[in-house]
């Protein structure tokens, strides 16, 4: 898939690892009709593209054209990515972004796990198994701090130990009715085509992400792509359309309508971006008065995202559907816990549970102007599996919930109550940005 929709593909059930040193998979034991296979994993290579590609579009059902992957390969490094060769047929990859992810009251550098897929007539083989936790290793060797991703399925990388960390909505609203209880500034929004947005969205987009946990920056190249706005990503609806305020931007695709006469297009926003209560006012005031919009959905709006609070009648605003949005993978715990900051003083002793990398306690202090954190040998005030901790981290999952689901526990509760307001923060965690 291309980057800006790609998301994790599914993969083998877990099989006794039989991982060998010199980079090779032993035979799996036949089951049924699957026969065994001897693979190597190894690092992609430029050349490798074009069957990465044919893999991973018959794992999603969708065919890559060369035109998408030349695209795509503008922002790919291939020493990123891992490929697993039976012979010389690559059936199995996986590989990552860079990216700069902010957390409450600071950042953080992560890879963006992406391009996951497996070929389908070498399924349940172990397979994603065997490339996941190479690539696992790889990060901890290289000092990453944690791992992210977006998942196709919500049952595949819990037991790789990522844990959603925040939620996507589509979000749907009833153009016609809906109406601003306070009028926006509509003067103060331009449409502007798209050349002029590669100039004026990067910086507005930079200021959003300072101010929402889970936010993913973007490089220069990712303008480049999700701006280029071939035909064959558009889904049938049209070319891009920016507005544009000095502090917000919504980008959109329109698929008409006509009804017969009583135009209802759809008004699909594809980037939302928000950076003051005036500029969201502004840009909704505009999308509003779009007479020939029937309805105007997205899954980019946030989860607290005021808008139903803005209209004369909030019913307005409805969620169709709500599912995982970004995956956490602790791997650096002590460096993690650090990087941010918390709502209140806290200090405790957090045991996290990591079958891939062994067990850890850490003595976090932890303050709202900043924190420190490091392993310990003292005993525990609070046991958690490190799935759970990747779904806490950005505040989007109360470790309070956690524990009334049995994956978080301490023997008094009030630490964990104590540790569960510190990792609030000012807002819904959002990652806005597909890869």
């Amino acid at each position: 898939m291309t980057p800006s929709t790609h998301r994790s593909s599914p993969g083998a059930r877990p099989t006794p690892s039989r991982c060998r040193s010199d980079n090779r998979l032993a035979p799996s034991e036949p089951k049924g009709r699957l026969r065994a296979v001897d693979l190597t994993i190894r690092t992609a290579t430029l050349t490798d593209f074009p069957e990465i590609a044919a893999v991973d579009g018959a794992s999603f059902g969708a065919h890559i054209s060369d035109e998408e992957l030349t695209d795509a390969l503008t922002m790919i490094d291939p020493a990123r990515y891992l490929v697993a060769v039976d012979g010389e047929r690559i059936v199995g990859v996986t590989g990552d972004f860079p990216f700069t992810m902010t957390v409450p009251g600071g950042t953080l550098d992560v890879p963006g796990v992406t391009w996951v897929s497996v070929d389908p007539t070498y399924r349940r083989r172990g397979i994603l198994r065997e490339l996941m936790h190479r690539q696992l290793r790889n990060f901890v060797e290289a000092g990453v701090p944690a791992a992210i991703l977006t998942a196709s399925e919500g049952g595949i990388y819990g037991r790789f130990g990522y844990g959603a960390a925040s939620e996507v909505r589509t979000t749907s609203v009833d153009r016609r009715r809906a109406t601003l209880a306070r009028p926006g500034d509509a003067g103060a929004v331009e449409i502007v085509s798209t050349a002029r947005a590669r100039e004026l969205l990067p910086d507005i987009h930079r200021r959003w992400c300072e101010q929402t946990p889970g936010a993913l920056t973007r490089l220069e190249t990712w303008w480049d792509y999700l701006l280029l706005d071939r035909e064959s990503r558009r889904d049938g609806m049209s070319a891009l359309f920016h507005l544009v305020h000095a502090d917000g931007y919504v980008t959109y695709r329109v698929k008409t309508d006509w009804n017969d006469g009583h135009p209802r297009h759809l008004c699909f926003l594809t980037d939302y971006v928000a950076v003051t209560s005036g500029a969201r006012a502004a840009l909704w005031q505009v999308l509003l008065g779009m007479d020939l919009f029937g309805t105007i959905e997205s899954y980019r709006i946030p989860a607290d995202d005021p808008l139903p609070h803005l209209l004369t009648d909030a019913r307005q605003v409805r969620t169709t559907v709500i599912a995982d949005g970004l995956w956490v993978r602790p791997l650096d715990v002590a460096a993690m816990l650090a990087a941010r900051c918390y709502a209140v003083d806290v200090e405790t002793v957090i045991q996290v549970r990591d079958d891939l990398f062994g067990d850890g306690r850490y003595l976090l202090r932890g303050a709202p102007d900043g924190a420190t954190c490091e392993r310990t040998e003292r005993g525990s005030d609070i046991s958690l599996g490190v799935a759970a901790l990747g779904s806490a981290y950005l505040g989007g999952v109360r470790l309070e919930t956690l524990a009334r689901a049995g994956k978080a526990a301490a023997d008094d509760p009030a630490q964990l109550t104590r540790l569960d307001r510190a990792l609030l923060a000012d807002r819904q965690p959002v990652h806005g940005t597909g890869f």
